[in-house]
């Protein structure tokens, strides 16, 4: 079966050159369903778009392309689905950031090797501030409303 799923993603950030931060997007088997392109925009913007989707699992992934210091971090404030706000839901997504070279190779050398996964609900951190370069996901399933009873 096929639904439209209203997405809105509100992504707080600072302006820079580049023109393009970042990208949201569902993804659902091997077809990726763009939400918005991530601007260069200050302050907090809602980007927003329905979704036509399938029955099954799903994934909304935020890439952020651009961050050349931790001033310029992208941190998701919220996430809604069909005019749900997912609230505490948000925090079992998880953040994969990509740490920049040297300094990444630093941090191993002197034994402190910053976490690969940030989030997935394990141990309380945060994946929804993305200081680096990276990719938050969210697992989801349709029909979206039986999922929501699960994880609520």
């Amino acid at each position: 079966m096929t639904l439209n799923v209203k997405v809105a993603v509100t992504i707080k950030g600072s302006a820079l050159e580049e023109n393009t931060r970042g990208r949201i997007a569902i993804v659902q088997g091997d077809k990726e369903h763009v939400v918005a392109d991530i601007d260069k925009k200050d302050g907090t913007d809602t980007y927003a778009s329905d979704v036509e989707l399938t029955d099954g699992d799903a994934t909304l992934v935020v890439k952020h392309l651009f961050s050349p210091d931790s001033s310029s971090s992208l941190i998701i404030d919220t996430i809604e689905l069909d005019e749900i706000n997912l609230g505490v839901i948000s925090y079992k997504g998880e953040y994969r950031p990509t740490y920049p070279e040297p300094w990444y190779s630093d941090e191993c050398s002197a034994g402190r090797k910053p976490k690969e996964v940030v989030g997935a609900g394990s141990d309380g951190s945060a994946p929804l501030w993305m200081g680096w370069e990276g990719e938050y996901t969210l697992k989801f399933q349709t029909p979206l409303y039986e999922w929501l009873l699960e994880h609520l």
